[in-house]
Order: structure tokens, then sequence, then C-alpha cells
């Protein structure tokens, strides 16, 4: 074993003027590989007591996990994540549509209106760069049509 893990009485002592216990300090230095400077010198971190507010969110049908989700990843205060009520999955899925969403709804349920199948709509607007407008209320060609044309605009690029 290296010399590095081993931390002198001193060592404990000075870490212990800080705040540091010595199983910290041990496991900071052998386990976690901090440098000994390092380990001795920063103070351990706060605990805050949220028992209060944990149970608070249980009462309200609010998970711990949830609960602390709140508090960590999204910056709420201890009040309003245990109070604000739990959102419905389905009217969270639907937001989070509505977010995303590229083609207006009122244009898709213009072309349902119209016969056009969504994803036409979303073809025409996506890879032929339609309008929405167009794109809802043009009608789809028939399967001759489109190959009439095909042809013309062969017979226009290469001849008869």
């Amino acid at each position: 074993m290296s010399h590095y893990f081993y931390i002198t009485p001193e060592e404990y002592e000075k870490a212990a003027l800080i705040g540091v216990d010595s199983e910290s300090l041990s496991r900071r230095v052998r386990l976690l590989g901090w440098k000994k400077e390092k380990a001795i010198n920063t103070p351990l971190g706060k605990i805050t007591d949220r028992s209060k507010w944990a149970a608070i969110a249980k009462q309200n049908g609010i998970g711990y996990n949830t609960f602390m989700n709140r508090i960590n990843n999204h910056g709420w205060n201890e009040e309003r994540a245990a109070t604000e009520p739990l959102q419905d999955r389905k009217a969270a899925a639907a937001k989070a549509t509505e977010k995303i969403r590229i083609i207006p709804r009122e244009f898709i349920l213009l072309a349902e209106q119209n016969g056009i199948a969504y994803h036409t709509m979303r073809a025409r607007v996506m890879k032929q760069g339609m309008g929405f407008e167009d794109a809802a209320t043009k009608p789809v060609m028939s399967n001759s049509g489109a190959g009439k044309r095909g042809a013309a605009a062969l017979r226009a690029r290469e001849g008869d």
C-alpha cells in the first residue's frame, strides 16, 4: 500500500477542526481517491432536514422521490414541491405533444375534412415544402394523374 493513503494523526486533527470526522476523511482519501489536502480542507456538506415537508408531500399523495426530484432537479422550494398536485399523465402527454407539434392542429383537422391523410399532409409540408394551407386543401392526385404528370416531366427533361 502506498504511503499516500497513510493519514497522520495531525491530519486527522486538522480535518476535525473544520468539522470533517475521521471516517469521512478516510473515505475521501482511500475510497474516493481525493488528494489529501482537498480531503482535509473541504468541509462536509450541510444536511437539510426536510422531514416535515416530506410528510406533507406524502399526505398530498406525492412520493418522496418525486418530492426530492422537484427540489433538486427542478429548483422548486420545499413548500411548492410538497403541495403542488401531480400532473395527470394523459394531460402531461397531450401538453408535451402540443409543445413539439410542427403542423398546427387546425390544419390537420382541415386536411382530414378534405380527405387527406395525416402522412400525406406531413410529407407535403416536410419533404415538398408546401405551406400548411396548400398541404391541407390541395386534392390528392390519382395514380393515373401522377403517372401522366411524371411522363410529361420526363418528356420535358429528356425530350421525345
